[in-house]
């Protein structure tokens, strides 16, 4: 009887060392094909798309097409789940319906907006004089010239485009806000007011320091505020991205991180056969993507309210539809040590 009792534990034990080893070893192998496949994409980006062969063409099309599967799926698990945080409606202004070329966009404020709106206007047939009136307006300016059909028309008519949606981490997107609106802008007829309410508002001494610019603490302050209120009501420019778009009631072929869109861009484009007519890799307002000045924005903000933003009324939406994460956000920064408790 014992044994057995010994030849049943022997077994078990090579089992459960067996299964171990099996777990190990495919989270390996599926790092390392992780890993493979960001080398892969890394190599290919490095080189023009002419000198690509059929075969890298066709891996990187169903590559990304996957990808954006999964996040497809992601989003319309939140639309289901959380259907009452949603609107079918969104501001027409937003959607942008280029019927000619068979393309659209849904445009998020600071999220690549002003560079994709360039992209439309670029195949618009419109003179040098409007552009250089619009210049300052790229994001009214291009629904203008390529508005969306009618809503009954609506998503009949999006499905037979190619399209894009472009989300960004939130901390980033507020960062963006900060330094071209609260810091270059901060002086401008529209900001100057806002800024200084704030001050007043938001600052423990308002008649101290900086009159002519809020700091980042002062802002997020201000954001999260508003967001208690009601988020609905609140700016574009920080309004959540899945309140922008009306991700519940249209597919989009492409569904687009800011941190990867290098390779969406071509993704669109090349899908859609306009790599010759349009300069896809130009970029407006970079200055404000910069992972230094995000760094030293973050710095400068308190851990309580960086802890707010995963809040269902702030942020949380957005960060779980979209795959995002503070702690990660913070690590990549090099601010590991933010969110310690003193």
């Amino acid at each position: 009887m014992l044994a057995r009792v010994r030849v049943v534990v022997g077994v078990f034990t090579c089992f459960a060392f067996l299964s171990l080893l099996y777990i190990f070893s495919f989270h390996s192998i599926f790092s390392a094909f992780e890993i493979s496949q960001e080398k892969i994409l890394e190599n290919l980006l490095k080189r023009e798309l002419s000198s690509w062969t059929e075969s890298e063409i066709e891996y990187f099309m169903k590559l990304k097409e996957f990808q954006y599967e999964e996040r497809r799926t992601q989003v319309k698990k939140f639309c289901v789940e959380y259907q009452e945080q949603f609107s079918n409606g969104t501001s027409r202004m937003n959607l942008i319906y280029n019927k000619k070329d068979k393309i659209s966009y849904c445009a998020i404020p600071k999220v690549a907006s002003s560079t994709w709106c360039w992209h439309f206007i670029q195949l618009a047939n419109t003179t040098k004089d409007k552009i250089r009136q619009w210049k300052q307006r790229l994001q009214i300016f291009a629904p203008k010239l390529w508005p969306p059909p009618p809503p009954p028309m609506l998503v009949p008519s999006w499905a037979e485009t190619t399209s894009i949606v472009i989300v960004r981490h939130p901390m980033a997107r507020l960062a963006s806000i900060y330094y071209q609106k609260f810091v270059k802008l901060a002086t401008h007829q529209t900001w100057a007011p806002k800024i200084k309410m704030i001050i007043t508002k938001f600052r423990d001494d308002p008649k101290s320091g900086d009159q002519v610019h809020a700091s980042p603490e002062e802002m997020v302050r201000y954001i999260l505020s508003i967001f208690k209120r009601g988020k609905t009501r609140s700016d574009p420019h920080w309004k959540p991205m899945h309140l922008q778009c009306p991700f519940c009631l249209l597919n989009f072929t492409v569904y687009s991180k800011m941190e990867e869109l290098d390779q969406d861009s071509l993704f669109f484009f090349h899908k859609s056969n306009l790599t010759e007519r349009v300069n896809y890799s130009k970029k407006m307002n970079s200055a404000h993507a910069v992972s230094s000045t995000e760094k030293k924005f973050w710095s400068l903000v308190d851990k309580e309210m960086i802890w707010m933003l995963e809040e269902s009324w702030a942020y949380g939406t957005d960060l779980q539809m979209f795959d995002y994460s503070v702690k990660d956000y913070l690590d990549r920064l090099g601010l590991q040590n933010i969110l310690w408790w003193d």
